[in-house]
């Protein structure tokens, strides 16, 4: 997942005062974050007295993702403050640059021997209404989960079956129709990330704080939860994990399955696209999303994935 990311230095001088304005000390750049798909700043930056704050920043002239700089902190500004993620301390948008500047979280980036934390603070996340801010899930994935109506409708499917072998079996019209009901399934009013990974977390030494919210929206409290199955690629037993899970335990099967099977759809789709040239990686990281849920979703519902038209 690394990309060449953009350094503190790259912002220009006027935006960097006006961070420095904003907490009250000059700051210089003491370390830039591994990882990620995008080119933008994610730098921890130090001042005075030893004040530490974490920056991300993005040009909308070197990225195409820039606006999704800008949702998230709008979002940041309307999270609840029990929500354990870093509180956005200042951010502004010249038109060009975006820059949001952020407490700092001192940390790692958990590991699967971690889960249990992990799981507690996904479970945690569950319950935490979304604040009415927020879009629905509906809207907010609206053009997302249209993976396998898209292959539906374009004729792309024996393609799919050549780059994804254990679909053979399975029906496009069947998968397709499931994924027509995702959004009535995944309904609900609990604050839900969107894009819950690993890598997307940090583990302190009071709990697991959650970065990276341009996802944010209220949905079903298990969306996330049912998401995380790209956690299979690391050796996890992901069934019995939801299947144990107390945001899981009581939701009903087909609704679950639904969301499973709109989620598939989003990998595989999206993984067969051409990788974006600032995130040359993206593409094989979708892939072995789509491949673990598949796989989850074929020992969950081989009915799904061997129906024949």
């Amino acid at each position: 997942m690394n990309v060449t990311r953009l350094r503190w230095t790259d912002i220009p001088d006027s935006l960097r005062s006006r961070a420095e304005a904003a907490v009250a000390t000059p700051l210089h750049e003491i370390a830039s974050a591994p990882g990620g798909f995008t080119p933008g700043v994610a730098s921890a930056v130090a001042g005075r007295s030893a004040a530490r704050f974490f920056v991300k920043a993005i040009s909308r002239e070197t990225s195409a993702v820039a606006g999704s700089y800008r949702r998230e902190a709008l979002l940041a500004e309307a999270l609840p403050p029990q929500v354990p993620s870093p509180r956005l301390l200042w951010w502004h948008d010249d038109g060009t640059w975006i820059v949001m500047l952020f407490e700092y979280v001192d940390g790692r980036t958990p590991q699967i021997a971690d889960l249990s934390l992990v799981m507690e603070a996904v479970a945690a996340l569950g319950v935490t209404p979304g604040p009415p801010a927020l879009p629905r899930i509906a809207d907010e994935y609206a053009d997302d989960f249209l993976g396998w109506r898209g292959i539906a409708a374009d004729g792309s499917w024996q393609s799919v079956v050549t780059a994804y072998p254990e679909l053979a079996d399975a029906s496009i019209e069947v998968l397709a129709a499931r994924e027509e009901r995702w959004s009535r399934a995944a309904a609900g009013t609990a604050l839900v990330h969107g894009d819950l990974r690993l890598d997307n977390m940090i583990l302190t030494d009071d709990g697991v704080r959650i970065v990276d919210w341009p996802n944010a929206c209220t949905g079903a409290g298990w969306f996330d939860l049912v998401m995380t199955a790209s956690l299979a690629m690391h050796g996890v037993d992901v069934e019995a994990l939801v299947g144990g899970h107390p945001l899981t335990r009581d939701v009903d099967r087909e609704d679950l399955d639904t969301v499973l099977v709109a989620a598939a759809g989003l990998f595989v789709s999206r993984s067969l696209l051409p990788p974006p040239p600032t995130a040359p990686t993206l593409r094989d990281f979708q892939r072995a999303q789509a491949q673990a849920l598949l796989a989850w979703l074929a020992d969950r519902r081989p009915d799904i994935l061997k129906n024949r038209t």
